[in-house]
């Protein structure tokens, strides 16, 4: 699912520059990855938000997720279902949260500084004794189109070799690489406006139980309103179901 498809234009995935200009960057970041990772020793995702791909590239600590550690895979998808199956449901869940409000946050920053930005966090993720173990998570969008939207998106991998206290919480944080200034991300504010009025009441309604139809009369508008406005949420909130839906909005404490 796109989850920010309903998002303001200037703000889109992009997909207008022609494919030869598209494609020789897409190689550009893919070379920078394969090199980076090898001296980071890291596991890489490279999404390509436009064309729903992304480029998967490993190197030791490939090992803890045991992949194949030579050269990188490509999946027809920009989430990487087989590294998040190994991540604690809850922490996957506060990571999903991180990164709508670091999206939204940079909704708030001027396009040319975009990509100063990234998120940093801990999660507890499997490793190959089947066994929970702390790791390290950071991500941030590589290059954006010349329109100005955002377009690769990387996500990193690697051990936490900072002791960590057993909490709560993945202790997300938005960095600013470029000046060093840093935020937890645990407030949610740039998610505040993330939903209409009329969005958060339907989504109350829908975590009471109440169905399509009932909502539609409730409101005094059509089935097909509720519906779009279902849609929409689900898009907004990066949802697969109506239940996610509303933990996630609740989370972010919009309800």
């Amino acid at each position: 699912m796109n989850p920010i498809s309903n998002l303001e234009n200037q703000f889109s995935f992009e997909s207008k520059d022609i494919p030869e200009k598209r494609q020789k960057a897409l190689n550009y970041a893919i070379n920078t990855l394969e090199y980076y990772v090898k001296l980071d020793h890291s596991v890489a995702v490279l999404s390509d938000l436009a064309d729903n791909k992304s480029y998967i590239f490993a190197d030791s600590f490939g090992s803890f997720f045991e992949m194949n550690i030579s050269g990188y895979t490509t999946i027809d998808s920009i989430w990487e279902e087989d590294i998040y199956k190994r991540i604690h449901p809850d922490d996957l869940f506060q990571r999903h949260l991180l990164e709508l409000e670091f999206f939204n946050f940079l909704k708030s920053v001027p396009p040319d500084e975009r990509l100063n930005y990234s998120t940093k966090c801990h999660i507890r993720a499997l490793n190959s004794k089947n066994e929970y173990q702390y790791i390290l998570h950071r991500s941030f969008y590589m290059l954006k189109s010349s329109q100005g939207g955002l377009w690769l998106a990387v996500c990193l991998y690697n051990y936490l070799f900072e002791k960590t206290a057993a909490v709560n919480s993945i202790e997300g944080k938005i960095i600013n690489t470029k000046t060093g200034e840093s935020f937890y991300a645990d407030t949610y504010e740039n998610c505040r406006e993330l939903l209409t009025i009329r969005e958060k009441e339907i989504l109350v309604l829908i975590g009471k139980g109440v169905i399509s139809k009932e909502i539609a009369v409730m409101l005094n508008i059509s089935i097909n309103t509720v519906n779009r406005h279902r849609q929409n949420i689900l898009e907004k909130l990066n949802a697969a179901n109506s239940i996610e839906a509303v933990r996630t909005a609740e989370a972010l404490n919009l309800l």
